[in-house]
């Protein structure tokens, strides 16, 4: 009987402990190659969206992969060759740009070389030659090549609210 009352008091002792430490959400922390291919995309996406801004087709080009497909907010399937002609007959052109922070999440996978990037975004200007304004969720696919980050596959999807 003293055993069982000696392991009971073990295990009243110990179970608040245990549920506080198993009912913590906080994150991680990120070792310092996720945080190093972090930091690498968010610069890349700022270069990105500064190279769509300004029409650049060269420039935008770098960060679409051969393999590269794009599904825009009206459903349809583009290619890198598509995005190429769209950004340089100004067909895809934006007059503001703007990723919503807290609504940002990278997720880096295996040897670090290949990540998720989820966002809600606001944007004014044209995709395909038809206007658009409003509120967008995107997923980007980003791969490491060479030391460079480039997208192999993206979508962009309206929402109704922000």
């Amino acid at each position: 009987m003293l055993r069982l009352l000696a392991a009971l008091a073990i295990v009243l002792t110990c179970a608040p402990n245990a549920m506080a430490a198993s009912s913590t959400k906080s994150k991680p922390p990120a070792s310092s190659s996720t945080a190093k291919a972090e930091a690498e995309i968010r610069e890349a996406i700022r270069t990105y969206d500064d190279a769509l801004r300004r029409g650049d087709t060269a420039a935008a080009g770098r960060f679409w992969a051969d393999e590269y497909m794009f599904i825009n907010p009206a459903g349809q399937r583009l290619t890198r060759a598509d995005r190429m002609a769209n950004v340089q007959a100004g067909a895809t052109a934006f007059d503001s740009l703007a990723h919503t922070p807290d609504e940002e999440v990278i997720r880096v996978y295996g040897n670090g070389n290949v990540a998720t990037y989820t966002t809600r975004l606001h944007i004014t200007g044209r995709y395909s030659g038809q206007g658009q304004e409003g509120y967008l969720r995107g997923l980007v696919v980003w791969v490491r090549r060479e030391g460079h980050w480039q997208q192999v596959a993206s979508q962009l999807t309206p929402v109704a609210t922000p």
